[in-house]
């Protein structure tokens, strides 16, 4: 029995289906040629308007989800004058990731108000009525502060205020937990139309507790419209049931009567757009034979155009209209082009074919089995076998080139995945879905503490080269003490250590890291003149404590990572160093378990109910260096007699703490943390708590000194 080989077969089946595909779709574009122009304008509108639909809705949700999360802050922060600056530079965040809000703001039942607007310079508002002890103030205040784009002040305005929020529409509107969505108006500010979107925050007995708003320009939900590509001359415009314009393309002109007045349908420039939506609302829409899509003609200037109206969903609680219409001349030129050029490609390809065909079967396979080799080899993680195919074709090139790609990068891949996990996604055949589990991790936290001042004075491709040596180093400190890296947030790095291999010594090894990177970090920066610049050192943290570990993100796209509140914990450790002038903080979980291997210093602890603290205390140690290093002498009763200093502070013993701290401050004048201690003793506040201790800014840069031994003292030890 005759048995085709697969090549033979290949050329045969391809010459013809090519053949009877051509000769199918010429006929078919013959006689449908008279019929292109409504089919196709079809498939244009209805897809145009879904998409401009979604992103209208899509900036709703978003200003909804922005909304909500608000609320949930304002719910549970205890008081809005409590949280005034957390509150502000949420909606200073919240406004530069979605440039089409104008303002956000937020009033409570007491009269108070705060409000985050966009202006030349974004500005903050503050209206106080009741004070966050519950003090009325005799007559409410105003203050007025603008901002630089990063939040920092640059001029106050203050003074007495007449505005009362709880009177106007916006607050009125929030009757219940659904957003509320007003009709077209004029903002007070700068006279500029838009739309209000309300959310209210109620208590657990269903009353109102605080009102917040986002107010959405006209300008900004035309953004959404500009964006969209549309066939020659045609043009969507958004509608209300008052025929007032919510939304159309900025190059649209308006009557000089629209100035004084919300812009309406009527009012702009152009006489077709004019009669195409009063002929839609007029007429009764025509369906084409397909049924797929409804539309009206109408005739402007000799000039037919195509309007297709669909109705923005009802859970949005508006009553807008999208528009779209459609020069019909636009779209039958496109259509003849299109058909033109098909009825061209396939000749020219109906001809090269029969030639082509046998020509690439011949030349094809031998490199594709290769290529069959290699994946075979990269799905046994074997990636030293694996060889580049060489071959004429362009896309066999191309798929050596891609498997190549795809080489190198599983074996970068195998150098922050652990290789068991890595060969167990690539060999098991099965789709990678999220899991985790619960597991007691050491967490690593890195980052720079000056990187604004380096991107302020140092060229972008100098940063980027340091950044990139350092997180080099880092990487590879910690690889070598058997630690997952879970993610680069920026020139910050999270790594864990017990998972997916648990380990008993999880906070030692991360604590050797950060010993380890701080070393790295210093041969890096030997030749670092500071005459020019501070040099950039690196702040670092360990925590140990339950995380969710595991493969988790979407189907999409997933990452072995760990999450909780223990991540969160040691991303805030890492920042606590500016507050006491340290390098590595420790918490005192972690310093438990890493026992007498290393040097500590003990820093500080903060309460049960502190917001970095959680539902208990959290001790905070200084990691000074290894044991296998011995201190001096100094430096180990200057350690002794900051602890014994800090014990009598937290016992409230104010006179003996500053009469400890007093002789350490002008032994070590840079010790940052002494200072703080000292002006905690003025204040009798035995536990730092936010606000307490304001006077005290956090350190620019971690103090040098005393942190260990100098290399002379070790050798001298």
């Amino acid at each position: 029995m005759f048995v085709p080989s697969y090549r033979s077969a290949f050329v045969l089946l391809f010459l013809v289906m090519l053949t009877l595909t051509v000769a199918g779709v010429s006929i078919n574009a013959y006689r449908r040629a008279t019929r292109v122009s409504l089919d196709l304008s079809a498939d244009i509108l209805t897809e145009m308007s879904e998409k401009v639909i979604n992103c209208t809705v899509g900036l709703v949700e978003l200003s909804r989800g922005l909304l909500e999360s608000d609320a949930v802050a304002v719910h549970e922060g205890g008081g809005l004058l409590v949280q005034r600056e957390l509150l502000l530079a949420l909606f200073a965040r919240q406004l530069t990731l979605v440039p089409q809000i104008r303002s956000l703001y937020v009033a409570d039942a007491d009269g108070n108000l705060l409000q985050m607007f966009r202006m030349p310079y974004p500005a903050s508002r503050v209206i106080e009525r009741v004070l966050p002890d519950g003090r009325r103030l005799p007559s409410p205040r105003e203050r007025i502060i603008y901002r630089t784009a990063d939040f920092r002040p640059i001029a106050r305005l203050m003074g007495s205020s007449r505005e009362d929020p709880r009177e106007q529409s916006w607050y009125r509107h929030a009757t219940d937990s659904r957003l509320h969505i007003s009709e077209l108006h004029r903002f007070a500010a700068d006279n500029s139309p838009g739309v209000t979107m309300v959310q209210a925050v109620q208590t657990a007995d269903g009353t109102l507790h605080a009102a917040l708003g986002a107010d959405v320009t006209v300008a900004g939900i035309s953004e959404i419209l500009a964006a969209q590509r549309l066939p020659a001359g045609g043009v969507v415009v958004l509608v209300d049931a008052e025929r007032r314009l919510v939304a159309f393309p900025p190059w649209l002109e308006l009557a000089e009567s629209a100035k004084d007045d919300l812009p309406r349908i009527d009012h702009l420039n152009a006489r077709w757009l004019v009669d195409a939506y009063s002929g839609s609302i007029a007429s009764s829409a025509r369906e084409p034979d397909n049924g797929a899509f409804e539309h009206t003609l109408t005739e402007t200037d000799g000039r037919r155009y195509i309007t297709h109206r669909a109705p923005v969903p009802e859970r949005l609680g508006t009553d807008w209209t999208l528009f779209v219409v459609v020069p019909e001349a636009s779209l039958l030129s496109a259509a003849g082009r299109v058909f033109a050029e098909s009825a061209v490609i396939a000749v020219i390809v109906l001809v090269a074919a029969d030639f082509a065909v046998s020509v690439l079967a011949v030349r094809m396979f031998a490199p594709l089995e290769q290529l069959v080799h290699n994946t075979e080899r990269i799905s046994a993680l074997r990636f030293d076998e694996v060889v580049r195919v060489p071959s004429r074709f362009r896309e066999i090139r191309t798929m050596d080139a891609a498997i190549w790609r795809m080489t190198q990068g599983l074996q970068s891949l195998t150098k922050f995945v652990p290789s068991a996990i890595a060969r167990r996604l690539v060999q098991s055949g099965t789709p990678a879905h999220p899991e985790a589990e619960v597991r007691e991790l050491a967490v690593l936290f890195t980052g720079i503490s000056s990187l604004v001042t380096l991107r302020g004075r140092m060229p972008p491709e100098r940063i980027t080269a340091l950044l990139g040596a350092q997180l080099d180093a880092f990487t590879e400190a910690i690889s070598h003490r058997q630690g997952t890296v879970g993610s680069y947030l920026g020139e910050s790095i999270l790594a864990f250590w017990g998972a997916p291999v648990a380990v008993d010594d999880s906070a030692v090894r991360a604590c050797d890291a950060a010993l380890a990177c701080m070393e790295a970090e210093t041969e890096l920066l030997a030749d670092w003149d500071p005459s020019d610049m501070p040099v950039p050192r690196n702040l670092f943290s360990v925590h140990l404590g339950l995380c969710i570990v595991g493969a988790i993100g979407s189907k999409a796209h997933m990452s072995y990572t760990a999450v909780g509140d223990s991540i969160a914990h040691g991303w805030d450790l890492r920042r606590l160093n500016r507050r006491y002038g340290t390098r590595i903080i420790v918490s005192g979980t972690a310093r438990a378990q890493a026992g007498d291997r290393f040097w500590f210093r003990r820093l500080d602890r903060l309460p049960a109910g502190h917001p970095l603290a959680g539902d208990a205390e959290l001790e905070l140690f200084e990691l000074v260096d290894r044991r296998e290093h011995p201190l001096t002498t100094a430096r180990a009763a200057y350690i002794d007699a900051y602890e014994a200093a800090l014990t009598a502070l937290q016992a409230e013993q104010w006179d003996t703490a500053e009469n400890s701290f007093r002789p350490l401050a002008a032994q070590a004048p840079m010790d940052v943390a002494v200072a703080l201690m000292l002006e905690r003793c003025r204040l009798h506040d035995a536990w730092w708590c936010p606000g307490a201790v304001r006077q005290i800014p956090a350190a620019p840069e971690p103090a040098p000194a005393p942190t260990g031994p100098s290399p002379s003292e070790r050798r001298s030890a």
